[in-house]
């Protein structure tokens, strides 16, 4: 894992450096998959290419559902043993809650106004082309920067850096090769610039390689069993929580019921 942060600051130094300096290189990437006669990015037609991207968005779910049942289930049963091992659970369903999902999606998907590709005048639509580091534009919600299908193949490498040594090492070069897949026909697609595909990639590496430093990499890591056991207790706490909000919720109802006028009886 030390070796794909080492690699992932590289890049992304250096495209950021380039990419500062000739911003223009994203339109020109993005040119090599626009069709101008037919005016549309012919990639995105193809029905391989739809079924990819379909199944891209598909597995890292494979391996995160999971986490997230183990996590979910301890919860709701706190004396119950996880069925997978706490700490990886804890480290895919943070990396894909914390990388995919809210830095991702929900901070610079929504923040960070770039038009994407296809909403380009260049590219048949009516925005001007920002470059990565403007954080303005005229894209309203679900914009460019960075790319979410992106950071989601490039979670690959947190269930890849689970493996045992002999298989660890191809399992992250694949999961890289799934990433840029996954990021490659993003902009093949005309949905994300290159720069977007990049930066998610040099997040979700570094998210992944800081959680992983806090669960197994540190001098003193915690255990499963101390993880576990912490789940348990935070599933505990709000088993109490949810108690004394029934029990103040049926108290409300009983003093709403107390003040309600009675019907008098009688003929």
């Amino acid at each position: 894992m030390k070796l794909a942060v080492f690699f992932a600051l590289l890049i992304g130094a250096a495209v950021a450096i380039l990419f500062s300096v000739f911003p223009q290189w994203d339109l020109a990437i993005t040119a090599a998959f626009w069709d101008a006669g037919a005016g549309r990015f012919h990639v995105a037609g193809l029905e391989w290419s739809k079924a990819v991207r379909s199944a891209a968005n598909i597995i890292p779910w494979l391996f995160a559902g999971p986490a997230f049942a183990a996590i979910a289930l301890k919860l709701i049963f706190p004396g119950r043993h996880m069925f997978m091992p706490a700490r990886a659970a804890v480290l895919l369903a943070v990396t894909m809650a914390l990388g995919p999902g809210l830095i991702v999606n929900g901070l610079l998907k929504e923040h960070w106004g770039r038009p994407r590709p296809v909403h380009l005048e260049t590219f048949g639509g009516k925005d001007v082309f920002n470059p990565w580091y403007s954080y303005g534009g005229a894209c309203p919600t679900n914009c460019s920067f960075v790319s979410g299908e992106g950071s989601l193949g490039f979670w690959l490498l947190a269930p890849a850096s689970l493996l045992p040594a002999p298989y660890k090492g191809v399992a992250l070069v694949a999961a890289a090769g799934f990433g840029a897949l996954a990021g490659g026909l993003r902009i093949a697609f005309g949905g994300h610039f290159f720069t977007d595909v990049v930066f998610s990639a040099v997040l979700t590496v570094l998210l992944i390689a800081l959680t992983r430093f806090l669960l197994y990499d540190r001098k003193v890591p915690p255990t499963d069993a101390s993880v576990e056991a912490g789940i348990a207790s935070l599933g505990r706490a709000l088993h109490r929580l949810a108690r004394a909000g029934w029990q103040a919720a049926g108290a409300g109802m009983r003093a709403a019921r107390a003040h309600l006028p009675r019907r008098r009886s009688g003929l």
